[in-house]
């Protein structure tokens, strides 16, 4: 038995809890909220490396009743946490990049530049060194583009049916 469990969801600090919501509802399809509410104990805020007066503020989406690859979006407030500070523009060392599969990167591409969000990359095709690993030489490249959430997360497409089991 593994002593630790493939991913089960990724954890935001977001400033605007229904901002973050409608984002990650409108570009990803995360329709259905796995769980949601306020943390008042303080080992919350312990937890999360904060002052025990924080008030959280939490919404965990997800996709197709699916306990995988959850988005948890966790708004801190009073005292609310400083800003990280990374330029925006490129990649930064220390940074987390979300990654999801699209079935059609040209759909969200329209959706947010019509919704004035940060594209870092717009769809390309990006060929890849295959040596050894999961990747197969037949697969050496597809469309990916990045953008930016509205809190500056970085989030990678890749276009390949999300359906699929590769």
């Amino acid at each position: 038995m593994a002593l630790v469990s493939p991913m089960v969801r990724t954890a935001l600090f977001v400033r605007d809890l229904d901002q973050s919501t409608a984002f990650y509802r409108d570009i990803f399809e995360l329709e259905e909220v796995y769980a949601e509410g306020g943390l008042t104990h303080a080992t919350a805020a312990k937890l999360l490396g904060m002052p025990p007066e924080t008030n959280v503020r939490y919404r965990i989406l997800r996709a197709n009743t699916l306990n995988k690859g959850m988005v948890g979006l966790f708004e801190l407030t009073a005292p609310a946490p400083p800003p990280v500070e990374k330029r925006s523009d490129i990649s930064n060392a220390g940074e987390a990049c979300l990654v999801f599969y699209c079935a059609d990167l040209d759909v969200v591409h329209d959706r947010l530049v019509s919704g004035d969000h940060l594209v870092l990359c717009p769809p390309l095709h990006l060929e890849i060194d295959v040596e050894g690993g999961a990747i197969k030489s037949a697969d050496r490249g597809q469309r990916e583009m990045t953008f930016r959430d509205p809190d500056g997360v970085m989030i990678n497409l890749i276009e390949r049916d999300p359906s699929s089991n590769d």
